[in-house]
């Protein structure tokens, strides 16, 4: 700070400095070089001038005004010495004062109007600083919000990749026999929620009965509780996933359960067990384990829906075993669980529609080679989540691809027709009709009411004749 004051002051006195040295200088080149003219009276413009302006217009008015003063002064003075006999009339008189006096006007108008530009300067200065300062402070407040909204769009893009996953995990219970669902289930909650004990009950009858169970810790497991007691009832009863928050007294959750979720079947329309946790690291203990632990246990009960079923309607469910094509009735069947699916747990769906026109009126050779071709190029593209269904017209396709968005679904097609591109230049040069392929996307959305609306959505979408050329 006391620097700040001496740079200050000593700014404030160099203005009077200059114009003192200046005037000196003058002063001593006049009386070694022009000693006949003392004060340079005779010379025009006069010398001075390059005090007064300079100095006014680099410093403003109290400078302008001082070079005048000091420089009519000088003026007065070796005019007073160059007259030897002066008279007041000569000392009175417009030729004395005239100069001296412009010296002095020049000095102060040519002062003021830098002072004018000095303290417009000023305050443009001083509303430029505020503007930086604002600037500053809103640049300050935007990083802040931009490193929230990469954090927060981490987090999001982290939970639906661990939904996604999830999903795909659960998916793979479709292919277990019913013996093992359940421990599967449980490692699924250890693997995605670090889940330290959890355990599966049946219901049988009016009361719940122990079936499977990871246990960490050394507590012991009731093997059977009443069906409409503690937490496990209140989820059964309300078919929703319920923790230890949701309820108002620990009373509520006998043998430690933290998160119960119900086990539903037929469609999710009746009570077949619980998923319960009951031991699991406190910072995880969130809305989105209890999320979790409720899409599991759905997934649970497909998964045994569909192993009761497996053996007994596999024959009836495939309509080309060729390429492992599902029929139609059971398409439109499994869209609607999937698309429940989604809409509860706001995942991503999309279908694929395939169609071969020239099929229909193929030969059976011609059409054999086709689907070998297709059912190959299928299990390279697709996953094994991924679904395919018989259409319920000849030589058309759908493919139901869970957790993928339309985006993704387009790639998919762009893929399976580069790959059906190749592979009919060297198979099917005899008969290119065959190859030719219309291909739809369309995708779920949270405008959608029905699940047929995406058929629709996607025969709209349908591009005009492909060729896999």
């Amino acid at each position: 700070m006391l620097k700040v004051n001496a740079v200050v002051r000593k700014y404030k006195l160099s203005k009077y400095f200059e114009a003192f040295t200046g005037v000196i200088g003058l002063t001593v080149i006049n009386l070694i070089f022009f000693r006949t003219d003392p004060g340079f009276i005779n010379v025009s413009p006069h010398p001075y001038w390059l005090v007064v302006i300079l100095t006014a217009a680099r410093y403003g008015f109290s400078a302008g005004a001082f070079s005048g003063l000091l420089t009519a002064m000088m003026y007065l003075g070796f005019a007073s010495l160059t007259v030897p006999d002066l008279s007041l009339v000569d000392f009175k008189s417009l030729s004395m004062w005239g100069k001296p006096a412009l010296f002095f006007i020049v000095g102060v108008v040519i002062g003021e109007m830098k002072e004018l530009s000095i303290k417009e300067y000023a305050d443009l200065s001083e509303e430029r600083d505020a503007y930086k300062d604002a600037f500053n402070k809103i640049k300050t407040k935007f990083d802040v919000l931009s490193e929230a909204k990469q954090e927060i769009d981490t987090r999001i893009i982290s939970q639906e990749n661990t939904l996604g996953t999830l999903y795909e995990a659960a998916q793979g219970l479709r292919t277990l026999t019913q013996e093992s669902i359940f421990p599967a289930v449980l490692e699924i909650l250890r693997d995605f929620m670090s889940v330290e004990d959890c355990s599966v009950y049946l219901l049988e009858g009016d009361e719940f009965k122990l079936n499977t169970a990871i246990r960490h810790s050394k507590s012991i497991l009731p093997d059977t509780l009443p069906y409409t007691e503690g937490l496990m009832g209140i989820a059964a009863g309300e078919k929703r996933a319920i923790s230890i928050k949701d309820v108002a007294t620990t009373d509520m959750a006998p043998s430690g359960i933290i998160i119960s979720a119900p086990i539903l079947a037929d469609n999710q329309k009746h009570v077949v067990g619980v998923l319960n946790v009951e031991k699991m690291p406190f910072l995880k203990f969130n809305s989105d384990s209890v999320r979790v632990a409720g899409l599991v246990a759905d997934w649970c009960g497909s998964s045994i829906e569909n192993a009761t079923m497996f053996k007994d309607t596999k024959d009836k469910l495939i309509a080309d075993e060729m390429i492992d094509a599902y029929t139609y009735d059971y398409f439109k069947r499994r869209l609607r669980e999937e698309f429940i699916r989604s809409r509860r747990y706001e995942l991503d769906l999309s279908l694929i529609l395939l169609e071969f026109p020239s099929m229909e009126n193929a030969s059976d050779e011609g059409r054999e080679e086709v689907l070998m071709a297709f059912s190959l190029i299928l299990k390279n593209q697709i996953r094994e989540i991924d679904i395919l269904f018989m259409n319920n017209k000849p030589g058309s396709f759908f493919l139901v691809l869970p957790t993928t968005p339309p985006v993704g679904a387009r790639v998919v097609v762009k893929n399976i027709l580069s790959a059906f591109r190749a592979l009919s230049m060297m198979a099917f040069e005899s008969d290119e009709s065959l190859v030719e392929i219309k291909a739809g996307v369309s995708g779920y959305s949270k405008d959608m009411e029905e699940p047929m609306e995406m058929v629709t959505a996607v025969e709209e979408d349908v591009v005009s004749v492909l060729f896999a050329e």
